[in-house]
C-alpha cells in the first residue's frame, strides 16, 4: 500500500473531521520537521520526541482553532516550538531537585564535523572545537533569544514563521535575533581572535 500525499487543506479538513488516519499522514509528512524544531530547542533526542508527542496531542485537540490565517506548516511549527518550550520550562523547574550524578542534557556529545581533505589535523580539531564553543554559547543564551537564534540560523525559518511559532511580532523576532547574535559575538570574539 503506497503512502498517499495529501494537501494541507485536505489534511486540516480530515483532522477537523477527527479522522485518525489524518494524524498518521500528518506525522508521515511533517513529523521530521516537527522533530527538527523540537530537537533544536530541547537538545535531547528523547525530550524532542516527547515534545513532538505533546505537539501531536495539541494539534489533535486544537485543530479547530486553526483558521487558515497563516500557512498550516507555520501553525505546525508554532505548536511544535511551543510544546518544546513548555517542556523545557517544566524541566528547568525540576533541575534544582536533580542529583549531580544524574544524566543531564547531552551537552557532552561530540559534534560531528566532516573534515575537508585539504585541512590539516590541527585545523580540523580547531573547527570541531569552534563548533562546540558555538553550541555551548547558543545553549547559554537566555530564552527567547536561544530559540530565535536556533529557529533562524539553524532551522533557517523565515522571520514570519518564527514570529508565528513563538507568538511574537516580526519586529520582536528581529530584535531578539539581533540581540542573540550580539551576545554570541561577545562570547565568541575572544576565542575567534586566537
Amino acid at each position: 500500500m503506497s503512502a498517499r500525499v495529501t494537501t494541507p487543506t485536505d489534511l486540516v479538513a480530515r483532522l477537523k473531521a477527527r479522522d485518525k488516519t489524518a494524524l498518521e499522514d500528518l506525522l508521515r509528512e511533517h513529523g521530521g520537521r516537527l522533530y527538527g524544531v523540537a530537537l533544536q530547542i530541547m537538545r535531547n533526542e528523547t525530550e524532542a520526541q516527547e515534545a513532538v508527542q505533546d505537539a501531536l496531542i495539541t494539534i489533535w485537540n486544537k485543530i479547530d482553532q486553526f483558521e487558515g490565517r497563516s500557512a498550516f506548516t507555520t501553525w505546525l511549527h508554532r505548536v511544535a516550538a511551543n510544546a518544546a518550550l513548555m517542556k523545557l520550562r517544566k524541566n528547568k523547574k525540576f533541575e534544582q531537585h536533580v542529583s549531580l550524578e544524574s544524566d543531564g542534557p547531552d551537552h557532552d556529545l561530540p559534534v560531528i564535523q566532516l573534515a575537508d581533505p585539504r585541512e590539516g589535523p590541527g585545523e580540523t580539531m580547531l573547527r570541531g572545537e569552534l563548533g562546540n564553543r558555538v553550541r555551548e554559547a547558543i545553549d547559554a543564551l537566555p530564552e527567547p533569544y536561544r530559540t530565535t537564534v536556533l529557529l533562524s540560523d539553524v532551522e533557517e525559518m523565515p522571520m514570519e514563521e518564527i514570529a508565528a511559532a513563538t507568538d511574537a511580532s516580526v519586529p520582536a523576532v528581529k530584535s531578539r535575533l539581533h540581540r542573540g547574535r550580539l551576545a554570541l559575538r561577545k562570547v565568541l570574539e575572544p576565542y575567534l581572535e586566537q
